[in-house]
Formats: C-alpha cells, structure tokens, sequence
C-alpha cells in the first residue's frame, strides 16, 4: 500500500513539474509606471522570454479609447480619432489603418488579459493617442507626452569614517531625510513625479551601506538606502541650489576612553553660498577633482607608441592614491577609463561636486627636442567673454567668466606647486604661464593645468614612463597639495 501511494505521489508531482516547466520563462510581477501628464498608471509587468510585457486592457482604459475585444475574430481593436490598430495574439505584426507595423516581440493573450511588448507604445499605441511614449533600456517607467522629467545621477564613496552618497538631479528639488535605524536603513525622499534615475540600483557596498535601492512604485521616489550596524547617523547637505546632496553615513567610533565611548563623528559638509560652498568647515579641501587629460580617441601628444591620455590617467591615478593617504578629502577623477570628455564635462565634474580644488594633468610637447616642456597654467587676468571661440583644439575656450571667483587662489596654488615642484625634480623649471583654457574658464574654485615633460623628448619620455618617477612626482603634487589645504585652514 505504501508503494502505491508513493508511485501516486510521484506521478502528481511530476504531472505539476511538467505543467510548470513547460510553461514559457517568466519572471515574477513587477511593478511598472507610466507617467502621463496629470496622472501615473501603476501596472504589473510580465518578463516572457526576456521580453518585458505590459496589460493592454489598462493602458486603454487608463487613456479613455474606445475598444473592442473580439473573442471570435481573436482580434483587439483600439479606436482613436480618424486611427484604427488591430491587434493579434501570437504575432509580432499591429496593423493601423490597415498599414501592417512590425514589434520586436509578438502580442500575447493570456485568457482575457492582452499583453503587449513596450515597443507597442511608441511603434502602434502613440498613433492613436497621440501620445509620444519615451523609454530608457534597463529601467522601470515609461514617459508620456509631456512629462517634464528630472534626471538623477547617484555615486557612492568610502570615506573613513563615514560614507558618502552623492546625489545629482538634473533640475532643482526638494529631497527629505528618514531615519529607520530600528529596520537599519535610510530612505531619501525625492519630492518630484517624475525622477529619471540613470540606475535603478547602485552596486556599492562597504563596511556601512549594504545596498542602494531606488523606487518610485508607491507615488513617491525613494532611495532606500539599507545601513549596518556600525551606522552612528546618517546627515543630509543640500548643495548647488538642490541640485547636489550629499547624504552621509557615519561610522561609530570608538575612542581611546574605553570601549562604547564614542568619539566625534566627522562634520557633515557645508552649504556655504558663492565660492566659499566648496570649503569644508575648517577651511581645508573638501573635495579635490583631478582631471586626466585627453582620452578616448583624443591622444594628446605620442612618441613610439607612448600616448599623452594614457600618462595622464596613470598620473591622475597615483595622485588620488596620494591624496587619500594624506587628506580626508574626496578625491574624484574626472576619468578613470580611456573616454572622450569635453572640457565643459570636465570642469563639470568638478562644479557640480562642490570642488575645492581642480588640477588638469597633461604632459608638453615642444617643438625643440631638448625643452623639458614643463609649465603650470592658469587663467589670464584680462580674459573677456568678447574673446571669439577658436577652431580646432578644444583645450582652448574662452566661454566663461568663472574662474575670477577664484583667481588670487589659482594663483597662489600654482606658486606654491613650482616651488615644490622645482625644489624636488632639480632641473625642472615649471614656469607659471597664463592662456584662455577652456578647461579652467568655468571652474568655480582654484583650479590649474599642469605640464610635464615634453613628449618629444625621447629621455623624457623615458622618465615619464618611470614608475619611481610617476610615484615622486605625485607625493610631491599631493605634499604640496596639503600645505596649501592647510594653509586654507588658518
């Protein structure tokens, strides 16, 4: 009797393992928003076959357009003004007004329910709206017609003792701080409707953020932010006009009293007004920018094989190792890949972090193959908007007035890296030379550009390919880097 039930048992569950696999690769529900003008429509997607699919039926409804379902013909029709689309399950082809429309992935019909792939909206659904529908690859949502949306860019850093989420919107907005340290997480309230995240999830994690999580399901934008233990307090700074948020997780620290005591926390960054927004409290560098230059099919200067964009990052890299083990300062590279930046991009990067110094590394070149090429530059005094933008090298852009904000400080940091400079590379000059660089016309803080070397000499190329060289020119930007931060403090 025994066997007999067993072999009964068998029998059902593989009667229900066969009814389940053979089922088409689906993925579990998941919430999908369309965001319309004066309304948001909360939907449950189906992933088939890779192919996300939307209910039909509630978009139309959603929209107000007169349909119809006809079981016998198996075909849905949607009614728009002077528009008709004809739909069939198992296809890929709609028709409209009788023209046949070709989708990535066929319409599905899952008893009463019509499914259609997201490319239904924009190729067949937006004809008979008359809605255009705007969708990024990879993300949860789709824009409607004109929906004003706002772009957000987050990045993550471990700082020591605390870590730093750093927020970028694309236009201002409000943004409100809820603690839940009972469930060990932070949320970050996005009060906008609709938020564009360039990444649904930010795969960070250290010893204090364990995940990074954005949702905007429930009506509102999140950041769901899941914390450890060590977690003393989580600060949120506005900065850049709500454009920039700095959200801090700071770490408990035990001080030399004695177990449990804690000691102070760092200071969470300052919101100051003009060009004093990028000193920290104590008058030092908050955040430094080193900019690699050159990249992506932009070489800069070569000799045998030896490229400008690549010497510069190697530099840009040792640098930020530097500064790291000196400062408690962030310190961020404009790139740390072979890419094409602007050089709006790349001053960017530095104003929109709040940046209390930026340095754009470059390697010379001159024409005399004996010139060492090394030179420190800076903005000219007398540059004017009425300069004409000049064709071909872009290092050269004379847009923006910025840079005065922070002129007499430019200048006192490049006097203070050419005595250092000279001082530990005998032989190298670094003279201070001034020139309309577009790369340093918007910068908000004190900024320069640094040349060494000169590509077209072949022993200084050899020394710039040095790695003991590499290592000594960088202590020395970074020791020079800290007295000047220091000095800041007083």
């Amino acid at each position: 009797m025994r066997r007999i039930i067993t072999a009964v048992v068998l029998v059902i569950l593989g009667i229900i393992a066969a009814v389940f696999y053979s089922r088409p690769l689906s993925a579990a529900e998941n919430d999908f928003l369309i965001y319309f003008e004066n309304s948001t429509l909360a939907l449950k997607s189906q992933t088939i076959d890779r192919t996300i699919y939307l209910p039909l039926q509630e978009i139309v409804r959603h929209l107000g357009l007169a349909s119809t379902d006809a079981t016998g013909s198996q075909t849905f029709t949607i009614q728009g003004q002077n528009s008709r689309l004809v739909l069939t399950p198992g296809s890929g082809f709609i028709s409209y007004n009788d023209q046949p429309i070709l989708l990535q992935s066929a319409i599905r019909r899952e008893g009463s329910q019509w499914l259609v792939p997201l490319d239904f909206l924009s190729q067949g659904l937006s004809r008979v709206a008359g809605l255009e529908f705007r969708y990024r690859p990879g993300s949860r949502r789709v824009f409607a017609g004109r929906v004003m949306t706002t772009e957000l860019a987050m990045n993550a850093q471990s700082l020591g003792a605390l870590t730093r989420l750093t927020l970028r919107a694309g236009s201002p907005v409000e943004v409100e701080l809820q603690k839940e340290p009972a469930q060990r997480r932070a949320v970050v309230l996005l009060k906008a409707k609709a938020i564009d995240p360039a990444r649904e999830r930010l795969e960070y994690k250290d010893a204090l953020v364990q995940s990074i999580t954005f949702d905007d399901s429930e009506g509102m934008p999140r950041l769901t932010i899941a914390i450890a233990d060590d977690v003393r307090d989580v600060r949120l700074t506005p900065s850049d006009g709500n454009r920039v948020y700095f959200v801090d997780f700071v770490r408990e620290i035990v001080s030399e009293a004695g177990p449990g005591t804690p000691a102070a926390a760092a200071p969470a960054p300052t919101a100051a007004a003009g060009a004093r927004a990028n000193v920290s409290p104590g008058g030092g560098l908050r955040v430094i920018v080193i900019d690699a230059g050159h990249g992506g099919i932009e070489s800069g200067a070569a000799n045998a094989g030896t490229l400008e964009k690549d010497l510069t990052l190697a530099l840009a890299r040792r640098l930020r190792a530097a500064l790291q083990s000196r400062l408690s300062s962030t310190v961020i590279l404009t790139r740390d890949s072979d890419v094409a930046l602007t050089s709006e991009e790349r001053v960017a990067v530095a104003n929109n972090n709040q940046a209390g110094l930026f340095i754009s590394l470059h390697t010379g070149f001159s024409q005399d193959r004996m010139a060492a090429g090394s030179s420190i530059y800076i903005m000219k005094p007398d540059f004017t908007v009425g300069i004409s933008e000049p064709a071909g090298d872009r290092l050269f852009l004379p847009w923006y007035m910025a840079y005065r904000l922070s002129a007499p400080a430019s200048k006192a940091m490049a006097e203070h890296l050419q005595n250092n400079l000279s001082q530990a590379l005998p032989g190298s000059k670094f003279p201070i030379r001034y020139g309309p660089m577009g790369v340093l016309a918007s910068a908000t803080m004190p900024a320069l550009a640094l040349e060494v070397g000169n590509l077209n000499n072949d022993v200084s190329v050899k020394t710039l390919t040095d790695p003991e060289f590499q290592t000594k020119f960088t202590a020395t930007l970074a020791a020079g880097i800290e007295q000047f931060a220091t000095g800041r403090r007083k």
